[in-house]
């Protein structure tokens, strides 16, 4: 596990930011415009969820990009964003995760649960899975309130200095405090879209949705706490939702008409992943999981035993960025 400490860190020349832009014929972009419509043949593949469910061709994770992952309180927005993370690294990408509401230890105990496929993984697969982790994953050690523009900083410290290439931020309450300071929220949204755009990290920000007297009722990007903007300048939003409606009728505190409503409730997803907005992509859909509770994985089909992450590769070499 690779940490990267605020408090000891000079941010200096990150909080300031050179801003040259040029005004430039159209056709500079020729050879990007044709590599999009006709990438040649062994290009790079984009990263993606990881769940075969979820492949390239309907959303992949492209490079300068900000990313908001939406819920209710206690919906799994942290629980799934945290295998997210586990399937980037796997796919060779470099992750920070800032939890500013979880100390990194209790963090990685998260992932070594999701990682082993059980509630109690053995101290060797801890040690191999953090050994695993260099150079593919960073955690960023501050539990608490983070002022944006130094939230900003350490987001181009780690893409700098580590090459990170997905900074995962839980979340947005934690960087801007107040819910109704709409201002804030949008200049700290549109800064992490400049950020995004100057460095090539593709940001992932967790943020909460207004209180719905329907806790049944499906949400949506209009949902999410706080001002329009957040949507509006995010490039992707996903919706994050438990399905309280089958755990109601399981729990028997929601009684259906007859068996027939019974069986098929009980055969619905336990989480729905919402893709809202997509605004470089095609498609906006739905995608359906099952929730492992013993390793806290999310699986796709019901009945599917969690997997082991194969953990094959040795850490890579942090200095080869």
């Amino acid at each position: 596990m690779n940490v990267i400490r605020g408090e000891k860190l000079d941010l200096t020349k990150y909080l300031q930011v050179d801003d040259e832009h040029a005004v430039v014929p159209a056709s500079s972009w020729c050879d990007e415009v044709i590599h999009m419509f006709h990438q040649p043949d062994g290009s790079p593949m984009l990263p993606t969820l990881g769940w075969p469910k979820a492949p390239g061709h309907l959303f992949s994770f492209r490079p300068s990009e900000v990313t908001v992952w939406a819920g209710p309180n206690g919906s799994g927005k942290s629980m799934l964003t945290s295998q997210v993370a586990l399937n980037l690294c796997e796919q060779g990408e470099k992750v920070c995760v800032g939890s500013l509401e979880m100390k990194p230890f209790k963090t990685m105990g998260r992932m070594s649960r999701q990682a082993s496929g059980s509630s109690e993984p053995s101290v060797q697969y801890i040690r191999d899975l953090h050994a695993w982790t260099d150079g593919r994953l960073w955690l960023y050690d501050q539990v608490g309130n983070v002022r944006p523009e130094k939230m900003v900083a350490v987001i181009r410290y780690a893409r700098e200095k580590f090459g990170i290439g997905h900074f995962f931020i839980d979340n947005l309450t934690k960087v801007v405090a107040g819910e109704d300071d709409y201002n804030a929220q949008k200049n700290f949204v549109n800064t992490l879209t400049e950020v995004a755009h100057d460095t090539g990290v593709h940001i992932h920000l967790v943020a909460h949705v207004r209180k719905s007297g329907d806790e049944y009722a499906r949400l949506g990007k209009n949902d999410i706490k706080g001002t329009g903007a957040i949507t509006d300048l995010a490039d992707n939003v996903f919706m994050v939702q438990r399905n309280k409606k089958r755990e109601a009728v399981e729990l028997g505190k929601l009684t259906v008409k007859d068996n027939q409503e019974y069986d098929r409730v009980m055969a619905e997803p336990d989480c729905f992943l919402s893709l809202e907005k997509q605004r470089h992509g095609d498609w906006e859909g739905v995608f359906s999981f099952c929730f492992d509770r013993m390793s806290q994985q999310y699986v796709e089909v019901r009945g599917n035993n969690p997997r082991m992450y194969q953990l094959d590769e040795v850490g890579f070499d942090v200095d080869n960025f």
